[in-house]
Order: structure tokens, then sequence, then C-alpha cells
């Protein structure tokens, strides 16, 4: 998935249409044009951490470092990783700029990572570095915090990106993880680079042969989908159908030998030649079922 995230995510426009989605919703602050790949010795040893993308950005004003790390599992220690690349990153530059000392007044670039959570499970795991390490009592003034900007593609949030190739693949993900397609997008067209990396992240197959049969320019994906839900949907109802007759037939079968074990034991209790401890182990049932059973003769 590394090499389709790089070809997908890393188109200018793409790549800050994420930012622009998690930090001003979908509003195009920051702009595809101030991007600038970033071929540093930085970026070969923080990219050797396994991080996908590290966009410089770079508008005459700020100079910033951008990281978009794409997760399609959830990693327990990923607020741990996220810290070390971009301390990584922070010493690097330090190193490559300065001789000795940072100096006084300096100001450093920022750096900021975007994690893209494209798997379907929930993510269960820290997003948080208090979430992650034990803290002591009397410790949490002194604990540093440390967030994880997480995007999550598998819940109810809608997010806007304000650019239609991530929309659309923002979009798909939801539709195929929810089983669900809203009316309005039955008939919408999808970018073909954003349903062949959803189809890269999902396995969907449906997703593949409509990318396949499509040579060029935006698809119609929905009705197709909506068809494979609807389809699904009616499998599972038939095997819940299949189940709970077999469940019943198997409850009425425990039922009549419950009630044959019981007309035994009320004859047995009626002949009183028999002690409880010799009926029960005759028919089965136990010592209490029976001297309530007495009892109601």
């Amino acid at each position: 998935m590394d090499i389709e995230s790089k070809k997908f995510l890393g188109q200018p426009k793409n790549f800050v249409s994420i930012f622009n989605a998690l930090l001003f919703d979908g509003k195009q602050v920051l702009k595809p044009e101030y991007l600038k790949d970033e071929n540093s010795e930085l970026v070969m040893n923080v990219s050797s951490k396994h991080v996908d993308i590290i966009k410089r950005y770079e508008d005459g004003t700020y100079l910033d470092l951008f990281v978009i790390e794409s997760q399609s599992y959830v990693d327990p220690s990923m607020v741990a990783r996220v810290m070390e690349y971009e301390s990584v990153a922070r010493m690097r530059y330090i190193r490559q700029n300065f001789k000795k000392h940072v100096p006084m007044y300096t100001r450093l670039p920022m750096i900021l990572t975007v994690v893209l959570y494209v798997g379907e499970s929930k993510w269960n795991a820290a997003k948080r570095l208090s979430e992650l390490e034990i803290i002591h009592p009397g410790f949490e003034d002194m604990f540093n915090e440390f967030k994880l900007n997480l995007i999550e593609l598998n819940t109810n949030h809608k997010y806007n990106t304000g650019e239609k190739a991530t929309q659309d693949f923002f979009d798909l993900l939801r539709m195929i993880y929810r089983k669900q397609i809203l009316k309005e997008d039955l008939d919408r067209e999808f970018n073909r680079d954003a349903l062949y990396f959803a189809y890269v992240v999902t396995k969907n197959k449906e997703l593949l042969s409509i990318y396949q049969k499509n040579e060029k320019g935006d698809v119609k994906v929905c009705r197709a989908l909506d068809e494979m839900f609807e389809e699904s949907t009616n499998k599972g109802i038939q095997m819940g159908i299949k189940q709970g007759i077999e469940q019943g037939i198997e409850q009425g079968v425990e039922r009549g030998v419950k009630n044959t074990q019981i007309k035994i034991a009320i004859n047995m209790l009626v002949r009183n030649n028999q002690t409880l401890e010799e009926i029960s182990e005759i028919v089965g049932l136990d010592l209490n079922a029976l001297r309530e059973l007495k009892k109601s003769i």
C-alpha cells in the first residue's frame, strides 16, 4: 500500500487537502503551490523510520515540514512513533543548519504529522501520550503531553477536504465500511485515482472491477456498491433465518425430551416405590426439580 499511498497522497493538491480537512474544515488555507518535495538528509533519516510522505511548505513567511503517515492497522505505539519521527526531524534540521548551537531567539520550522487511519476496525489505541504511559499521582503537572493528529475514515464523522480526489476517497471508504449509500450519492461520479486507491486499501473486488471497466475520467460507483451491499444483506438475512430454524428445531427437541423426563418421573413418584435419588439417576432430573414435582402431585 505504501507505493500507492505515496502516488495518491503525495500529489500536492491531495497532500494539502488532508491538513486543510483536519485543521480548517476544508477551507483552502494551505496552498499546493507552496509545497516542495523535501529531498534532504532529513527525509532520508525520517523516511527510514517508515513515514510515508514529507513535504516542505514555504510561502515566503513560514518554512514548515508536513508529514503524512498512512496507517492501515491499529498500532498501540503510534503516539510514541510519531513523537520519534518529529524528534528525529527536529534534530536533523538543527545539525544541518547550525554548526554548534541554535542561536538565541531562533525559531525552528513547525513539524506537523497527520496519521491517516484507513483501516476498518475501530481505533482503540492511545491518541495521547498520557493514555500510553503511566503517570504517577503528583507528577501530572510535570508530564509533557503529546497528542496524535488522527483522521479516522471508519467513523460517522464526515471530513471536508475541499479537494475532489481526497473527498471521493474519504467518502468511498466510509460507504464501504458502513455498507450504506445515501440516495443523493447514487449517481455521483468519483475520481478514478481515488477509486483505485480505495480498492488498494479495502481490497474490494467490486471497486477493482469498476475501475478496470472505466479507462479514464470520473466514474459512477454507488449503484454497483448499493447492489453489492443489498446482496450481502440478503445473504445475511437468509443465513439468520436458516440458523433460527435450526436453533428452533434443536430447542423443540430439547423441550420434548424434558417433557418426557417429567412424565416418567411423575409416574415413578406416584408408584412411590423408589427413592428420589434412584428416580433422579434413571430419568436425568436433578433432586431439587424432583422435590418440587413431588409437592405438586
